[in-house]
């Protein structure tokens, strides 16, 4: 209702890096608009992700930490 049309639904900065999730529910399917998105967030080296649960985004986070990434 508030954000504009394509960028995640969230945006953070984790640990200096910058990392987005958008989130969908099981059978959710990102638009056009939103996989260019996460596609130009990654190509800039930036993470982005489309996430359907909190363990995911905790299992990304926790392997973001691992990777030499961070």
């Amino acid at each position: 209702m508030y954000g504009t049309t394509g960028i995640p639904d969230i945006i953070c900065c984790y640990r200096g890096n910058f990392v987005a999730f958008e989130v969908k529910t099981e059978k959710g399917r990102l638009t056009k608009l939103q996989s260019v998105s996460l596609e130009k967030i990654n190509e800039a080296g930036g993470k982005a992700y489309k996430v359907t649960s909190l363990d995911e985004v905790r299992a990304i986070l926790k392997n973001l930490e691992e990777c030499e990434w961070m």
